[in-house]
């Protein structure tokens, strides 16, 4: 990321290389092997979640005025990041470089900006500080012994690194697991509905701020994505007999010396890896390949482009082992999903948290897609 406060925004800032990988949904949405140049006069501007938009008036190749309209990054994290509202004054000139929409031709998405004061920025850019706690102001180990996880925490994304986690194994469906993303189309994509889609993935998705809660019997996590809530009981804690699957499971956890191990079942059945767009994944057959949807693995995510979709059944096993580092600030977890009914083999990966001052902001999903749809007919 490029502090650009901290030199100033000065109006020659160079810009930095165009991130490589795009952002959810953008290779189903957008055709991120085109780029196109945009620029006009700002008329709008909307950082909501999941997707922020700066709308702007442009000149056609017939002298007709166009109201375009591009995505940002989600709208807490840009706000997390430094961007605010009044950096897109309105009636200020900007320019954009993108990807267009592969439906709608008044809508892209912003790869980089650059503003009427000549500030250069892309979509990973920030415009404060980090946020980033000194090791010596963390108590590494509560009073009883265990490690001491409460406290905030957020993904650190490197430029130019793909989103999640790292290892993440190839995915093997079963033959029920490929029929049962068939045809699965970005409208299948629970947070194009506001809703949260697993509790691996929204940990880390758009970096944004989790809270974890820590006390002797349990432990409550509250993720900055989509505001998915767990409860992680310590101890011998058996399911109710009423309990409705749901997306954050039933979650049970354990000391083992300085790891804590979880355990979640009961889950509904719903997405580990949520489709993107039309035509992609296991269940799209490329032309003049006549093998099935079972034949083929799918791709993790952070393989160079969206992750093919997966389900996942009421049979679901997700284990997560969370250990800090020495410091304290920063706290890995690796991770297994189990599915007999969809997957052939575990699924596995891990990532890091970093201990964070920034603030938790509840996520206020206010989804702007049905703006495309509306323009694209």
């Amino acid at each position: 990321m490029i502090p650009l406060r901290s030199i100033g925004m000065a109006a020659a800032l160079m810009a930095s290389p165009l991130s490589a990988f795009a952002h959810h949904g953008s290779s189903g949405q957008f055709d991120t092997s085109t780029t196109v140049e945009l620029s006009g006069e700002i008329t709008r501007i909307r950082l909501v979640n999941p997707h922020a938009y700066v709308y702007f008036d442009s000149t056609d190749e017939n002298g007709e005025v166009v109201n375009l309209r591009c995505e940002l990054q989600s709208g807490s994290l840009l706000k997390r990041n430094g961007w605010t509202t009044d950096m897109f004054e309105i009636g200020s000139t900007i320019s954009i470089i993108g990807s267009p929409d592969r439906t709608d031709p008044t809508t892209c998405y912003m790869s980089q900006v650059t503003f009427e004061n000549g500030v250069v920025a892309t979509r990973h850019s920030t415009f404060d500080d980090s946020g980033a706690i000194e090791a010596e102001q963390r108590q590494t180990e509560r009073d009883d012994g265990t490690p001491n996880i409460d406290g905030n925490w957020a993904m650190e994304r490197e430029a130019g690194a793909p989103p999640g986690g790292g290892g993440r194994s190839a995915v093997e469906l079963t033959e029920a697991g490929a029929a049962a993303i068939e045809g699965a189309t970005s409208d299948d994509n629970p947070r194009y509905q506001c809703a949260a889609t697993n509790i691996v993935m929204d940990w880390w998705f758009d970096q944004m701020v989790n809270t974890i809660e820590q006390g002797d019997d349990q432990i409550m996590m509250t993720y900055g994505f989509m505001d998915l809530e767990r409860t992680i009981y310590l101890g011998d804690v058996d399911m109710p007999d009423d309990y409705v699957p749901n997306r954050a499971g039933f979650s049970t956890g354990e000391w083992d010396d300085d790891t804590l191990i979880v355990t979640t079942t009961g889950f509904d059945e719903g997405w580990i890896n949520a489709p993107m767009g039309e035509g992609e994944g296991p269940g799209a057959r490329p032309e003049g390949n006549d093998d099935t949807a079972a034949d083929r693995p799918a791709r993790p995510e952070g393989a160079g482009g969206p992750p093919s979709p997966v389900k996942n059944s009421l049979e679901l096993v997700v284990t997560e082992t969370f250990t800090l580092n020495d410091d304290g600030t920063v706290l890995t977890r690796n991770y297994t999903f189990e599915d007999p009914i969809y997957l052939e083999a575990p699924i596995t990966g891990s990532d890091d948290v970093t201990l964070t001052s920034d603030a938790y902001e509840a996520y206020a999903c206010d989804d702007l897609t049905e703006e495309r749809s509306e323009s694209a007919e």
